[in-house]
């Protein structure tokens, strides 16, 4: 995937980061990281932070620019979206798949970036990733490491922690073709030219903020949008405020329903979300 002396590329598709020092010193601190764990370089993209003189993200076509840019750029290996929120799918009509097609490489990104994560795969056949980077410098900083070094060594995520609510072992998803990442943003994708096949994968999903009744309604949507009748399984990750709101089990209940009727296999895993703990996934 890359090899000392290569650069990662960073950028914001979805929301700019805040120019606080906050910030600052998180994208310093991941670039000293990737530098002496990992002996990369980093580029970092001129949409990476809010415009300075509005405080706004910056436009659409200008973060597909600088994206379509890091793909363009053969220094630059691997791109890592540090963004989050709710604009990313904003750039899909002005990316151009042809370039990013001819300049393979992954694209790792999280939360709203599912969108550009699964659009990608989609149109191009990439691999990409569905992963926080930002974790690198978290406090699960070793544990992080450790597990970006697996990926990149091709030694996959075990899910050590899984909780089999199938008929089938959590062993069997090492050969597994996965999609999908947080619901919310996935579902942006629907009845777009962006929405990735479904068929003989697990789909991925996670969520941070949305309650009970908001994803028992995605997953009503994905029904009604034929995924289940196509999937392979369902691996269920982390539901944030689910959990919070102490309705884990009446949601597992719902996605067990689903399994049920459709015959798929349904499991669930901590080493999904928008926790310091959550591992890279392969999608597509």
């Amino acid at each position: 995937m890359w090899h000392p002396g290569d650069a990662i590329g960073f950028i914001s598709c979805s929301n700019g980061l805040t120019n606080n020092d906050r910030s600052l010193e998180m994208v310093s601190s991941l670039s000293r990281k990737l530098k002496d764990d990992f002996g990369l370089e980093t580029v970092r993209s001129e949409v990476l932070f809010l415009n300075k003189e509005t405080q706004q993200t910056e436009a659409p076509a200008s973060r597909a620019g600088a994206l379509l840019s890091l793909y363009s750029d053969a220094s630059v290996k691997a791109i890592f979206d540090l963004s989050g929120g709710d604009l990313a799918n904003e750039i899909l009509p002005y990316l151009d798949f042809e370039i990013i097609k001819k300049n393979s490489k992954p694209y790792f990104g999280y939360s709203d970036n599912t969108v550009i994560v699964n659009a990608i795969q989609a149109k191009t056949g990439i691999q990409n990733v569905l992963y926080n980077p930002k974790v690198l410098v978290s406090r699960e900083e070793a544990f992080q490491t450790q597990a970006l070094r697996d990926f990149v060594s091709q030694i996959e995520a075990d899910w050590t922690g899984t909780i089999e609510i199938g008929g089938k072992r959590a062993s069997e998803q090492s050969a597994a073709v996965f999609t999908g990442g947080n619901l919310r943003c996935f579902l942006k994708l629907a009845g777009t030219p962006y929405w990735p096949k479904l068929e003989n994968k697990v789909l991925v999903l996670e969520s941070a903020g949305g309650r009970y009744e908001a994803m028992c309604s995605g997953l009503a949507q994905l029904e009604q949008l034929g995924a289940f009748a196509k999937i392979n399984g369902m691996l269920i990750g982390q539901f944030t405020q689910i959990e919070l709101d102490g309705k884990t089990a009446a949601f597992l209940a719902v996605c067990r329903n689903y399994a049920s009727r459709y015959g798929f296999p349904l499991w669930e895993t901590d080493f999904i979300g928008h926790d310091d703990r959550s591992k890279p996934v392969r999608i597509g």
